[in-house]
């Protein structure tokens, strides 16, 4: 994983700590002299469910979207400051050349929904929806069903496929079509199990349904539990104040002082 200055074609990979830092600061991982960019700007950090930007200064658009805190980024993500352009590319996503003649490819107008195989839209005007068998995009790009793969075909390079631009390649899970006004995200749990990118995946379900347990409040119950910890974490000092009340009594009722 790693992030390119368009600008200037400067690429930086992540550090050790996975968190990579943008700004003018002495500790900033890329230090950018410009008069739009000051102090610790923002940052790219790597978790274990993808890459997270948060925001310091100002706000950054991400794909034609003012973000202002922070959000999840993609493979192929171009992140405008001024007119400084970032590209978030991983070479893991690098895309697979098709071996099939896409000549002879005949592209069906018809498009079909589905909840299991094909392609994931997140452009505005269809958010969510998604399209199974041939799909043909108004801006000249095609993805098409051959042999249980899915094949993309771009031979005017309008799109890109993982942040490059490719004329012709082989989709797998994860693979991101994009630019800077729409994106669409390949699922093929039909072929190589559930894809990590897909909100029904298992995985994703289950920290959904973790972070919703965790976010209950559950009243008496997390009371008594706040007041169990309270009494564990001063139980040495509540202890030295009971001695000291004993002693203090028997001081008091002491007949012979």
């Amino acid at each position: 994983m790693y992030l390119v200055i368009e600008n200037t074609k400067k690429s930086f990979s992540f550090p050790e700590s996975k968190t990579l830092l943008v700004g003018n600061d002495f500790d900033c991982d890329i230090q950018i002299n410009h008069p739009k960019i000051w102090g610790r700007h923002f940052a790219i950090t790597q978790q274990p469910y993808g890459c997270v930007l948060q925001i310091f200064n100002d706000r950054v658009k991400v794909n034609n979207e003012w973000v202002h805190e922070q959000c999840m980024l993609d493979t192929g993500d171009v992140l405008l400051v001024d007119d400084l352009r970032f590209r978030l590319l991983d070479d893991e996503y690098i895309p697979k050349d098709s071996s099939i003649n896409h000549t002879n490819i005949t592209i069906s107008d018809t498009t079909n929904e589905s909840s299991v195989y094909g392609i994931r839209s997140f452009a505005a005007d269809s958010m969510g929806r998604f399209i199974i068998d041939d799909y043909h995009h108004q801006d000249g790009w095609h993805v098409f069903r051959h042999n249980n793969e899915l094949h993309f075909v771009d031979n005017k390079q309008t799109t890109f496929l993982n942040g490059l631009q490719i004329a012709q390649a082989n989709l797998s899970n994860g693979d991101v079509i994009s630019n800077e006004v729409y994106k669409y995200k390949i699922e093929l749990p039909g072929t190589s199990g559930f894809s990590k990118f897909s909100p029904s995946h298992p995985r994703n379900v289950q920290l959904s349904e973790a972070m919703l347990d965790a976010s209950k409040v559950t009243g008496p119950t997390e009371k008594a539990s706040s007041k169990f910890g309270f009494l564990k974490n001063n139980l040495w000092w509540l202890t030295l104040l009971v001695g000291l009340i004993i002693l203090v009594l028997v001081i008091m009722n002491n007949p012979n002082r």
